[in-house]
C-alpha cells in the first residue's frame, strides 16, 4: 500500500487555495506557460477540473517555487500530472515534486496511469531524472500541437503505469523522503 507523502528532503507539496492563484499565475507566466488567460479568469477557475493542486515549497527556506497539479481521474483510470518549477531552482526540486505528485495520484485514487505532456522529447526530463526514466513510457507525439513563443511545438506524451510505479517509484520515494 502506498502512502501519500507530501514532503521530501527538498520540497513540500502544500494544498493550494484560491489565495495562491496570483502566485501560481506568476510562476506559470514567468515560465512562458502557453495559453494563460488573464489573471481574473485564472483566479476564478483556479483548481477546477483538478483532483489536486499544490504549491511547491522549498524545504530549506519555505519559498513557493512551483505548482503541481493532478487532473480529475477519468473512467479509464488515467490522470494528467503537471509539475511546473520556477526558473533557477535546483533540478532536485523538480525530481522530488514529480515523484511526490505521481505517488499521490497512485496512493489516493484507483489510478492506472499518470500522463505527462512536455515539449521535450526526452523521457528523462519528465521529472524523475535519468536514473529513474526507465519507468516512464513514451505514449505519443502530437505534432505541431501548441503555439507559444512565436512557434509551433510538438507535445510529447509520456506515462507511468501503476505497476511500474510499484516496482520502481517506491524505491525513488525511499531515497527522497
Amino acid at each position: 500500500m502506498l502512502f501519500p507523502h507530501t514532503e521530501s528532503s527538498r520540497v513540500a507539496l502544500r494544498p493550494a487555495s484560491v489565495e495562491d492563484a496570483p502566485k501560481a499565475y506568476d510562476i506559470l507566466f514567468r515560465l512562458g506557460y502557453g495559453g494563460l488567460p488573464v489573471i481574473d479568469e485564472f483566479t476564478d477557475s483556479f483548481g477546477r477540473g483538478l483532483s489536486a493542486c499544490f504549491m511547491l515549497q522549498r524545504a530549506d527556506d519555505g519559498e513557493q517555487v512551483g505548482v503541481s497539479t493532478i487532473s480529475d481521474l477519468n473512467s479509464a483510470g488515467h490522470v494528467r500530472a503537471e509539475i511546473n518549477v520556477g526558473a533557477g531552482q535546483p533540478e532536485e526540486i523538480r525530481v522530488h515534486a514529480s515523484a511526490l505528485t505521481t505517488n499521490i495520484a497512485f496512493a489516493m485514487w484507483r489510478t492506472r496511469k499518470v500522463y505527462f505532456h512536455t515539449v521535450d522529447p526526452d523521457a528523462g526530463h519528465v521529472g524523475f531524472g535519468p536514473e529513474h526514466s526507465a519507468m516512464v513510457r513514451a505514449e505519443a507525439v502530437l505534432r505541431d500541437y501548441t503555439f507559444f513563443h512565436g512557434r509551433v511545438w510538438d507535445i510529447n506524451v509520456f506515462s507511468v503505469y501503476r505497476e511500474d510505479w510499484d516496482e520502481h517509484g517506491v524505491d525513488l520515494l525511499k531515497q527522497i523522503v
